[in-house]
């Protein structure tokens, strides 16, 4: 959903829109679909990019008043922490935006992954989405249960930040196989790395837990090396992956060569600014 950082004040205030995530195993969502999708909602196409020196998340940065006060004024996002944001009613009544929302809430706040049962492989699905924010929780909740009739736990977990005390996390868990068919087939998935993970467990039976998604790219590109290692990954291997994406499940949204340029232009403006680029996904 992204974050907002409004100050007003004239020609000195400033209005930016973030949407920010992990910077190797997010890097093909950002740039094969919230770019596309703000590009072409908003006609912003040379969004600001920011990585930490750690490289560990990168920050996709739009500056624009217009964009900003959309999100704040019409949307409801909160200028800040997210801790009070709720879902429009307006969203809430529009069955096709909630689905929309439920997919993306997944792919920026959720993890999918696989679980065993007495030591055999990782094959149970399961799927999370946790959030500071208990109504947005609360009203996805009355959505699945409502008008999909997919079934869920909830539960909230208190997480402690180092610097600044504790929050409540609230947790929304669906784990039985036919209701992840269920979001699969109403709602589906648009963050490759987790398209990735299911990739894996379509390909293998399973899907380890712990694993990179270079790692989980690299087992798709050539299954035959095993999985002890990540195997040598191409320019042209992970284009042909990222197209096999979008064909199966509809995202990325653009191709795989598209989005490497996108990612080749970003490292060389990093480069040339902040003296470091984004972790790679490639080999060669």
């Amino acid at each position: 959903m992204g974050s907002l950082y409004i100050r007003r004040g004239g020609q000195h205030g400033s209005y930016r829109y973030d949407v920010t995530g992990h910077a190797l195993e997010d890097q093909l969502y950002l740039f094969g679909t919230v770019i596309p999708a703000v590009s072409a909602a908003y006609g912003l196409d040379r969004p600001g990019v920011y990585i930490n020196k750690a490289l560990t998340w990168v920050s996709i940065r739009y500056q624009s008043k217009p964009v900003a006060l959309f999100k704040h004024e019409i949307l409801g996002l909160p200028n800040g922490r997210k801790t009070d944001l709720s879902i429009p009613l307006v969203i809430r009544r529009d069955a096709r935006l909630m689905r929309h929302l439920a997919r993306e809430l997944l792919a920026t706040d959720g993890v999918v992954g696989f679980y065993n049962a007495s030591h055999g492989p990782h094959k149970y699905p399961r799927i999370q989405i946790k959030m500071n924010a208990s109504r947005v929780i609360e009203h996805l909740a009355n959505y699945l249960r409502n008008e999909l009739g997919i079934l869920f736990i909830r539960r909230t977990e208190t997480m402690v930040h180092n610097g600044w005390g504790i929050s409540p996390q609230h947790i929304l868990q669906i784990s039985r196989s036919e209701d992840i068919e269920a979001w699969r087939g109403e709602i589906g998935f648009s963050n490759p790395s987790h398209i990735s993970r299911i990739m894996v467990h379509d390909l293998l039976g399973e899907c380890k837990p712990r694993t990179s998604i270079k790692h989980r790219l690299s087992l798709l590109c050539d299954s035959s090396q095993g999985t002890a290692t990540p195997n040598v990954i191409t320019c042209d291997d992970l284009i042909s992956l990222i197209d096999q994406m979008g064909k199966s499940f509809g995202f990325p949204r653009v191709g795989g060569k598209e989005i490497l340029q996108k990612i080749n232009e970003t490292n060389r403006r990093l480069d040339s600014t902040l003296g470091r680029k984004l972790p790679s996904l490639v080999d060669s």
